[in-house]
């Protein structure tokens, strides 16, 4: 097919889809912040540092949505879904869209932690509408549940209420997942920083039932996140933008940081840079010193930012 071809029916595509999820949003409320598609993703594994392991097993199931029928000669079916699992910022949503990219898959985001923020009677009813419309489209797709842990309800209401009210939303999406069929060429993907949030319902047999962990990065892969964080800066810039770093001083101060972390870490170093030339002064490239200075003041706040985003503060 030619690429004008192509281009004009991802455009269609994309028209219509838009079409479609506003007519949703008329009824359900607006879906703005609650689902993003991508039509054609471009995150690739390659630029993800670190999670060897995760990758790998990820680029296995990208072959139940290339060539599914390989699962039919060996007599079985291909998986319905994945429950990618770890800390916060080790790249679950990135791995989920680097795996609909491989697959050559529509992604779609789903946000529940925002989408429960609304939360009412129909909440049910709408996951199985965006999931039906997904369903419906000719082509692959991988279905992103994002925060996974927010269907617990948790954080909207007292446990009680919660409980019933998360029971049936979880029981809503089951019975979706359920009727997925083999030759659908979808693939329900889930990521949570919380495991004990989630309803084991969702983890049964036949539904979310491949568990991949997420963990953080070793020094190594911290070495590798931030080397493919420069690469990306300096390509963005346009020019060189760091200079030396010496890894042996700053890896050790590094323990226990996400990826996340790491790229808040080098935007502070260079955020410094902006304001020393916006006051005029030469600023030079991006140092070990500057590194190590920026990960001293994000050790600083790093607590109360721990605190916010548990709830702590709430």
């Amino acid at each position: 097919m030619a690429e004008p071809e192509k281009q004009d029916q991802q455009w269609a595509l994309q028209r219509r889809l838009e079409d479609v999820f506003a007519k949703l949003g008329e009824k359900f409320g607006d879906l703005t912040g609650r689902l993003e598609t991508q039509i054609k993703p471009t995150v690739t594994f390659d630029d993800i540092g670190g999670v060897r392991e995760a990758k790998a097993a990820l680029r296995g199931f990208a072959v139940s949505l290339t060539s599914p029928e390989l699962y039919g000669q060996w007599g079985i079916t291909p998986p319905k879904g994945l429950l990618l699992y770890g800390p916060p910022g080790t790249g679950k949503a990135k791995l989920a869209n680097a795996l609909a990219t491989a697959s050559g898959a529509i992604f779609y985001h789903l946000k529940l932690m925002n989408l429960t923020s609304k939360f009412g009677a129909n909440t049910g009813e709408l996951l199985q509408e965006i999931l039906r419309i997904a369903m419906a489209e000719e082509g692959k797709a991988v279905f992103f549940l994002d925060e996974a842990e927010a269907l617990s309800l948790e954080h909207l209401l007292p446990p009680p209420q919660a409980r019933e009210a998360s029971a049936r939303l979880v029981a809503a999406l089951c019975e979706k997942l359920d009727a997925v069929d083999a030759s659908a060429r979808l693939l329900v993907v889930a990521a949570t920083t919380r495991t004990d949030a989630l309803d084991p319902a969702l983890v049964a047999p036949g539904r979310l039932d491949h568990l991949i962990e997420i963990p953080l990065p070793d020094p190594d892969e911290q070495r590798e996140i931030l080397e493919l964080i420069r690469v990306r800066t300096e390509r963005n810039a346009g020019r060189k933008v760091f200079g030396m770093v010496d890894y042996h001083k700053v890896l050790p101060v590094m323990g226990g940081m996400s990826g996340a972390d790491i790229s808040v870490i080098v935007t502070r170093a260079l955020e410094a840079k902006v304001h020393a030339s916006a006051e005029g002064h030469a600023a030079s490239p991006v140092t070990t010193e500057d590194l190590l200075e920026a990960i001293d003041g994000y050790k600083g706040v790093r607590g109360v930012v721990e605190k916010i985003r548990y709830g702590q503060y709430l």
